[in-house]
């Protein structure tokens, strides 16, 4: 390592402690006054799937219709808060560092999957979820799936969480070893990994098609017994199951093996229901239910590497990898018995990274001051309070090229894209394209002749989120830190967009100059 990486990395961890002091007294200050208000924290358990489309859940339309019932997540959704307009990253490693980050994963080097050989992984530098309800008084797990890296300083147990059991990479890793010609001698075998806080992650066993249908089984089971030692504390705990269902290869446990009689992928569908409903149990049985905040997602939409074996997207089209609605609009599901409204849904517009600030007003306590943070607080959506979601654009981007943007209940394509199954690639288009995805669902009527104006708010929202990066700069995959990097925003020379933002850049001169002298310049 040389001086200057040496001195990089110094400069990091001192950073990252002074961060570490900052988030720890807002957290108990936030703790204080909760306590002072008589209003407890409550456990939260986070479940994500993987690579799980819009309508394969019962109560999003599949189920019984897609020959695989899903009764324990349908009663989830009759129980809690259905969301139907959820938006995720376009791929699984963006779309985790956006949840546990609450920025988007384009400023933090984790734009991409992850791949073993590759730089890349969730930086240091961030703060994470995990972080900050630590420094609030909670108690961490994660059980599953990482993919935000696979090298000291980068694994779960550095970035906030107390215990981890898993793998950093996809579970398609586990046929590596199958592949003809795979050489162990100069590539990596894909191991299981553990790890508490503090103390080295150390190897488990290989991952391979052997355990492979073994995974969520034991992903379930150390969940249950961490719900179960954790029930009588006096600390609420944070537990993120994160499972490697329904992600291919489609392996179900042998006691689903048949199951559903409609084939693999409808099996590992029906076992990984019955995961799901193994949490929800613990937690009944633990007698924690009702002070305990659960909340079910998917990361992406259907990967299409095995079709016509894959997840289903419902009413829209796309895969993953796609800016196409199905593949960045997947099922959330939250309940909290006597918080949130039973049976309620909503198709107001709410971002992954709007987790992470959410659970942290819920939890007492507050997102880091010192950076950007792309999400917003839902609670009051979340409890009722107002109909209205605290956000109405949603920008997506694969790599560091803007696809498309959400606005309200429309959507402008940048990029050219195909919905269909692919080799994944993207094509300019000679102008952007308009859609109307609340009235057409599936993408397939462009609206955009006679809709232009809608371009004005759209590249607005585009133009304050170039102007953040201006000002903070990006990670690059593998990076430390932020450092000067820019964005590709189709349709759109260097010159336009350093002349859009000067002036943006004096529109905020002008109300910084309103906040120091009221009777400033008009």
């Amino acid at each position: 390592m040389t001086n200057s990486s040496d001195a990089r990395r110094a400069r990091t961890i001192a950073a990252r402690r002074n961060r570490g002091v900052r988030i720890c007294a807002a957290a108990l200050a936030c703790a204080f006054a909760a306590h002072a208000a008589d209003a407890q924290p409550p456990n939260v358990v986070l479940m994500l799937s993987d690579n799980l489309g819009y309508g394969e859940i019962g109560a999003y339309g599949g189920g019984a219709l897609r020959g695989a019932p899903t009764p324990r997540l349908d009663r989830l959704a009759a129980e809690g808060m259905r969301f139907t307009n959820f938006n995720v990253e376009v791929e699984c490693t963006p779309s985790r560092s956006a949840l546990l980050t609450g920025r988007m994963p384009v400023r933090s080097g984790t734009w991409r999957a992850a791949s073993p050989g590759l730089p890349g992984g969730l930086a240091p530098w961030e703060v994470t979820l995990a972080e900050t309800l630590s420094a609030a008084g909670y108690d961490t797990a994660i059980f599953g799936k990482w993919h935000l890296g696979d090298s000291p300083g980068r694994y779960p147990t550095d970035q906030g969480f107390d215990r981890w059991w898993g793998f950093p990479f996809s579970t398609n890793v586990a046929s590596y070893t199958t592949q003809v010609g795979f050489d162990p001698k100069v590539a990596k075998v894909p191991q299981l990994l553990e790890g508490v806080r503090g103390e080295p992650v150390r190897e488990v066993e290989p991952y391979t098609l052997e355990n492979r249908p073994l995974i969520d089984e034991r992903i379930a089971e150390m969940s249950i017994a961490y719900i179960r030692e954790h029930a009588e504390s006096e600390r609420p705990f944070f537990l993120f199951v994160s499972w490697s269902l329904v992600h291919h290869p489609y392996l179900p446990h042998p006691e689903f093996d048949g199951r559903s009689g409609n084939g693999a992928f409808a099996d590992v569908m029906v076992e990984h229901d019955h995961r799901a409903g193994q949490i929800l149990d613990a937690l009944d049985e633990a007698g924690i239910a009702n002070e305990t905040l659960v909340i079910y997602a998917s990361d992406n939409g259907p990967d299409s590497a095995h079709y016509p074996a894959v997840s289903n997207s419902g009413p829209f089209r796309g895969y993953l990898g796609s800016a196409y609605e199905g593949s960045i609009r997947t099922p959330l599901l939250v309940r909290w018995p006597g918080k949130v409204p039973a049976g309620r849904a909503t198709n107001e517009i709410v971002a992954l990274v709007d987790v992470y600030p959410t659970l942290a007003k819920i939890a007492g306590t507050s997102v880091p001051d010192d950076r950007v943070i792309d999400g917003v607080d839902q609670s009051a959506l979340l409890f009722g309070e107002t109909e209205r979601s605290a956000r109405e654009s949603v920008l997506v981007f694969s790599g560091r090229t803007l696809l498309a943007a959400k606005w309200r209940r429309f959507k402008v394509f940048f990029t050219g894209d195909d919905p269909s199954p692919r080799d994944r690639a993207w094509h300019r288009l000679w102008a952007p394209l308009v859609y109307n995805v609340e009235q057409d669902p599936r993408e397939e009527v462009e609206i955009t002749i006679d809709n232009l104006w809608i371009l004005q708010p759209v590249v607005r929202k585009v133009y304050e989120f170039l102007f953040s990066v201006q000002q903070e700069g990006l990670i690059l995959p593998g990076g430390d830190e932020p450092q000067e990097a820019t964005v590709e925003i189709p349709f759109q020379s260097p010159d336009e967009i350093e002349r859009s933002l000067s002036a943006i850049k004096w529109r905020v001169m002008r109300e910084k100059v309103k906040e120091l002298l009221p009777f400033g310049p008009e």
